[in-house]
Order: C-alpha cells, then sequence, then structure tokens
C-alpha cells in the first residue's frame, strides 16, 4: 500500500478493507507499507481487495506475490 503516512492512514486502509464483503481481518503497517488481509475467496480475491483499497481509501494498493 502506497501513500501512507502515519498510523492513521493505515487505520483508513483497514476500515477501508473491512467494508468489502468477504473480508475477516485487515492488518496494516504503515511503515512497512504493507496490508495482510485475511477473506473468504469464495466471495473475493486479492485483485478485487486491492482494487477496492484503491477505490475507496485513497491509498495505492497492489498484490504482492500473487499472480492474477
Amino acid at each position: 500500500v502506497k501513500g501512507m503516512a502515519c498510523s492513521a492512514c493505515a487505520s483508513k486502509v483497514e476500515q477501508t478493507a473491512l467494508k468489502l464483503d468477504g473480508v475477516k481481518v485487515a492488518k496494516v503497517s504503515q511503515p512497512k507499507g504493507t496490508a495482510e488481509i485475511t477473506y473468504d475467496s469464495a466471495k473475493t480475491n486479492p485483485a478485487a481487495i486491492a482494487k477496492y483499497i484503491t477505490d475507496k481509501s485513497g491509498f495505492k494498493a497492489e498484490v504482492a506475490g500473487w499472480n492474477k
């Protein structure tokens, strides 16, 4: 996740991710620029989660280590 400057930014990304149907847990690290998302694969996927975070939070999210 790019563009986070503080813990409030990380919190916004977490709260945004949790609004997406199928996302169960979101752990965001502002210093690392990462988000660990636990999700229901029957409802969503990493690419959809990254797009949702990018579209809704104002921060650029992309999937690391996942083939689309």
